[in-house]
């Protein structure tokens, strides 16, 4: 066979108020190669990111996922690494989706976003951040009783993200059962506001209605203990920067920035944060998984 790179993007969800539902895809990759496997050969080699971490057998989650398409038998399997583990950019979701795409390709089957979505998703239980790895751009999931359903809506988001990433890590287990079981009913209809805004920005491409809609009730308060950075930065935001929201489950932010200041800001955040906390000044991913000529 002909060997198969693949290419998925890191992600960031919520995007504030777009609590479970909304990602955009960031120019952050990682990559998988799959060719025939020779005698002798290693089966997983992993370089980069969590190299010391992530399994070397059947149990990686990327090869989880591709055995839902090609059995493992005959195929070795190298991975490029560069989004950081467990702090909120989407790694798993990255890694489901090379898989998926890499295995639909492999055996010559469709790599359509939908139709791999619903694939991964039990391996990969964040929709939101499986559809912009899948999909590219600004995805939007939601189920409505008929199973997973995603949209691209954006190619890309008014305001441009920024990344900053601390050393700490946070797992989503955790950070979710901080959550509350109830809100106020002012708090739902407040927060229910706030992601129309989110919307309308995105449709629009408007820079002004995206910082407007850069406010969450129903997550980012609960979390904040875990993400010190999200209270920080918001405090003490450099010229430029429209907001600050948490990147998944964080303890990641997202500050974003008038495009056109963004590198400005970006200097300005690494200036604050100072040594151990990485920032990184990213673009929205227009594609998602897919084949990699290298």
């Amino acid at each position: 066979m002909k060997p198969v790179t693949v290419r998925a993007p890191a992600s960031t969800a919520n995007l504030g108020p777009g609590f479970d539902c909304a990602a955009a895809a960031l120019d952050l990759w990682n990559e998988l190669s799959v060719d025939e496997r020779l005698e002798g050969e290693p089966f997983v080699e992993v370089e980069g990111e969590g190299a010391d971490e992530v399994p070397r057998g059947p149990e990686h989650l990327a090869l989880r996922a591709f055995a839902r398409v090609v059995p493992l038998d005959g195929f070795r399997f190298r991975f490029v690494n560069r989004i950081p583990l467990e702090r909120g950019l989407g790694s798993s979701a990255a890694a489901v989706a090379a898989g998926l795409v890499a295995g639909a390709l492999v055996a010559g089957r469709s790599t359509d976003p939908v139709e791999l979505l619903a694939l991964g998703l039990t391996l990969e239980g964040h929709a939101d951040n499986l559809a912009a790895a899948l999909g590219g751009g600004v995805c939007l999931t939601w189920t409505n009783g008929a199973g997973p359903r995603t949209a691209r809506v954006a190619a890309d988001t008014p305001l441009a993200p920024i990344v900053v990433v601390p050393e700490e890590r946070v797992s989503t287990q955790h950070s979710r059962s901080r959550l509350p079981f109830e809100i106020k009913h002012s708090d739902a209809a407040a927060a229910a506001a706030q992601a129309a805004l989110l919307g309308a920005a995105l449709a629009a491409g408007d820079s002004q209605l995206h910082a407007s809609a850069l406010r969450d009730l129903l997550h980012e308060p609960y979390r904040e203990a875990d993400a010190p950075l999200l209270a920080q930065l918001r405090a003490d935001l450099p010229p430029g920067a429209r907001g600050v929201t948490l990147s998944g489950s964080g303890p990641s932010v997202v500050v974003w920035a008038d495009k056109e200041r963004a590198a400005e800001v970006a200097r300005e955040l690494e200036r604050k944060v100072g040594d151990g906390v990485r920032v990184l000044a990213l673009r929205v991913a227009n594609q998602g998984a897919g084949a990699h000529e290298q």
